[in-house]
């Protein structure tokens, strides 16, 4: 390998000259000028740094500046937002669509719900008739059962007296109500004895005294007991006189007159709570239910 060797000019090994004013350096057999050396690799050097930083500039130059937009990108921003807007138009109208369909479906559901309400209301109509029907029969042949056949249907059979009580029909004065009994081959009930008192106070409804006042109209039920022909002195239907001091209630009968009455020349019962006290005196022109009797077939 070659050596280099620079010589100042106090050296006395380069070709036996000394001039005092160049500097040379040796390359292999070759003496070189130092400074002319020493330029053209500071020239090559200075050449090498150009060419690196044109190269950087042009990479530099080729790179895109993430803050800088283009009108290119700005014409496929917009196209991306019209494909945006385009869809979301897209999903509202499917959305309003569904909604309609929904809200329709809705009212063909509320339409069939009312129509099954009116469905099952004619049903619980017709379910109560036959509940009503049923228990009709059930009275009927009850009735039946109970009185032997000796009684018409919706009688009962008492003892040895068939009974009809208008619980469910409109009320009636008394007189009116003794003409219903006639009509069915019947007359106003007529009580003998206890026993017959104590029957017709099992078998006809209780009333509370508690809820108003019991001579309050229209409480109470016609019985074939009337002082019409003589005040004071209470008569049957049957012309029979009332034989004992009867069933009535404490106080009465008290004739007790209101503006325009003629008086309380009627008796009705009304079942409290004891059984020995239930008739009262009204007024006959009142209306109230009524109680028939008749002798049984």
């Amino acid at each position: 390998m070659a050596k280099t060797r620079m010589i100042s000019n106090n050296d006395d090994s380069m070709d036996g000259r000394n001039n005092g004013s160049t500097r040379t350096v040796r390359v292999g057999s070759i003496s070189l000028p130092l400074y002319p050396v020493c330029l053209g690799l500071l020239n090559i050097i200075l050449v090498l740094i150009g060419i690196v930083i044109g190269i950087y500039c042009g990479k530099v130059s080729g790179e895109s500046n993430p803050y800088q937009i283009t009108a290119q990108d700005l014409i496929l921003e917009v196209k991306q937002i019209q494909i945006m807007q385009t869809e979301v138009i897209k999903a509202q109208e499917e959305a309003r669509h569904a909604l309609e369909t929904e809200l329709e479906s809705h009212r063909q559901m509320k339409l069939q719900l009312k129509q099954a309400e009116a469905l099952s209301d004619g049903v619980q109509r017709q379910i109560e008739t036959l509940q009503m029907e049923e228990e009709t029969l059930k009275a009927n042949s009850s009735d039946i059962l109970k009185s032997c056949g000796r009684c018409q249907s919706g009688w009962l059979l008492f003892n040895t007296s068939c009974y009809f009580h208008s619980e469910s029909l409109p009320l009636k004065s008394w007189h009116d109500s003794r003409e219903d009994c006639l009509r069915r081959g019947a007359d106003l009930a007529v009580i003998n004895n206890l026993q017959e008192q104590v029957n017709i106070f099992e078998n006809l409804p209780k009333r509370d005294p508690s809820i108003r006042p019991w001579w309050k109209p229209p409480g109470g039920i016609w019985i074939g007991l009337t002082g019409i022909q003589a005040e004071g002195n209470w008569t049957w239907v049957n012309n029979v006189p009332l034989q004992d001091e009867g069933y009535w209630i404490q106080g009465e009968p008290n004739n007790y007159h209101t503006t325009g009455s003629e008086g309380e020349d009627c008796a009705a019962l009304m079942n409290l709570r004891n059984v020995r006290a239930s008739w009262y005196d009204a007024d006959c022109k009142g209306n109230k239910e009524w109680l028939c009797e008749k002798e049984p077939n």
